[in-house]
């Protein structure tokens, strides 16, 4: 297929508003057989055009059918939000086709009353999917159209087992598959041989290839050295920067260590809530946000075209997830560049370059770590957390190094314990002290203890301060109870047994 001319006339006026003219070379060998009701087993690098290679198909069958629906799984919330997206560029308020999107994170009351409403589309994650089936508000009974998107992504994150249960409970008759992935794993081989009947094989380039628009280059250095090099990656480079790190603690920590050098940067990740993960994607997308730091989980549903460079400041533990990684940039024709630190873990480095099969040679660049700058203060932003981002070790041990001298110069403890013994330095004149004056039944051992000095002992445990609370409210109590007693017995004595006023 060399054009467009075979779908119907409102899904190619869509294309044109949406400045599509040639199909990518996934869509060219994909769209026509699945016009046809056959089941496709495509495999091509991430940004070639996979969305559009189901949705245009579906929606060309669709038109010319009453009822049925289509069930869409992807393996992240993003991804899914971009899916749904590009159906609505698609159809955008056409009656005919309506759609759903059910994913975590986002209200599940509203999608059980756009689910009653039985939408043409379901756009899901597969973990969402399975708690309306256990809450029984979700009906697949009439699902004509399945499409596994990302499915390697889906099968490293563990959804393997609810795709099958998924899966189970769709129409056996009548029902087109259609599989895509970046990747061709075993796993995948055996889940096509499963639900897919005589599929047609679509494959675009290798599947274990990088980019070849995408420039990369290593830089070995030191545990410590990596953030000042970040730092001095992200000031010297231009455009939107993707920095991946290993886990969701360490993307929160590094975007705030950013923050407070004065890189204006917001952390992805997974326990993010869905209003949330929705406006970093948005302010990053629009380019408001410049640095974005994210976790693995977010290489398959970052769909940006402006990014222009991919940071791997911590190696992937897949080696299959460093092509994902740097797939976010070189996107749609444009040049980008992917820049990865080594710092301990050439091992990984060297799995990495047997699995992905470099097509253009990697650049091994020096590094060059300029003084890190004053830190800034930055405002707490998320509600949770200290407002300054910490230090790493060693840049914090320097610090306190230097200032040592000075503190121990303008030292002044804060706390006297009640064992310690008070010291007056003879430097300063002293004034002369008046000894507080002492309560009745209250022992001086503290005052003569400090040399007359009143010193309050905080020593002593919370438990025992807050019973001698307890004892002396008590005891107040008692007193003015005493006292009311007293007062009552006295205008009652008096009404009966005192004189009477002549009149």
């Amino acid at each position: 297929m060399k054009d467009f001319r075979i779908l119907p006339e409102f899904l190619q006026k869509a294309l044109h508003r949406l400045g599509i003219t040639t199909p990518t070379p996934i869509q060219a060998q994909a769209i026509e057989p699945a016009l046809n009701g056959r089941d496709v087993l495509g495999t091509a690098q991430t940004g070639t055009g996979k969305t559009f290679a189901f949705l245009l198909p579906i929606l060309t069958r669709m038109e010319k059918e009453e009822g049925g629906s289509a069930l869409v799984l992807s393996p992240t919330r993003e991804l899914a939000q971009q899916t749904y997206e590009a159906l609505r560029d698609l159809v955008e308020k056409d009656p005919r086709f309506t759609a759903v999107l059910v994913i975590g994170g986002d209200n599940i009351d509203r999608q059980i009353t756009k689910l009653a409403k039985r939408p043409r589309f379901i756009i899901a994650t597969p973990g969402r999917v399975i708690d309306h089936m256990k809450r029984k508000t979700i009906d697949l009974s009439d699902v004509r159209y399945f499409v596994l998107d990302e499915t390697d992504r889906m099968l490293d994150m563990g959804f393997r087992d609810d795709i099958q249960t998924i899966a189970y409970i769709l129409p056996e008759n009548g029902k087109q598959t259609l599989l895509f992935s970046a990747t061709m794993p075993k796993e995948i081989t055996s889940l096509a041989a499963q639900y897919l009947k005589d599929p047609v094989r679509v494959q675009i380039g290798s599947v274990t290839s990088t980019v070849d628009l995408v420039s990369q280059e290593i830089i070995c250095l030191g545990v410590r050295e990596k953030l000042p090099q970040l730092i001095h990656e992200l000031k010297t480079r231009k455009g939107s920067i993707l920095v991946f790190v290993r886990t969701k603690h360490g993307a929160d920590r590094l975007a705030k260590q950013l923050k407070m050098y004065g890189i204006k940067a917001n952390a992805l990740h997974g326990d993010l809530r869905q209003n949330r993960r929705q406006q970093v994607m948005d302010s990053f997308r629009d380019g408001i946000l410049p640095v974005l730091v994210a976790t693995d989980v977010a290489a398959r549903g970052i769909d940006v075209p402006h990014i222009g460079h991919v940071i791997n400041y911590d190696l992937p533990q897949c080696p299959e997830d460093y092509i994902h990684r740097i797939g976010r940039t070189g996107r749609a024709g444009s040049v980008g560049c992917a820049v990865s630190f080594i710092a301990g873990d050439e091992d990984k480095w060297r799995e990495i370059s047997e699995v992905a099969q470099f097509s253009t040679p990697v650049k091994l660049v020096e590094k060059t770590i300029d003084p890190l700058p004053t830190p800034k203060f930055v405002a707490q932003e998320e509600g949770r957390g200290r407002s300054r981002g910490r230090l790493s070790g060693g840049h914090r041990r320097e610090e306190e190094r230097a200032e040592a001298p000075s503190r121990q110069e303008n030292y002044k403890p804060r706390v006297i314990l009640a064992t310690d013994t008070l010291v007056v330095s003879s430097s300063k004149k002293q004034t002369p002290h008046k000894p507080r004056r002492q309560q009745p039944g209250r022992s001086s051992q503290t005052e003569n203890r400090f040399g007359g000095h009143h010193v309050t002992r905080v020593g002593a445990s919370k438990r025992a301060l807050k019973k001698q609370r307890e004892l002396a409210a008590r005891k107040n109590k008692k007193e003015s109870a005493k006292k009311g007693l007293k007062s009552l017995v006295k205008k009652a004595f008096s009404k009966l047994f005192g004189r009477k006023k002549k009149k």
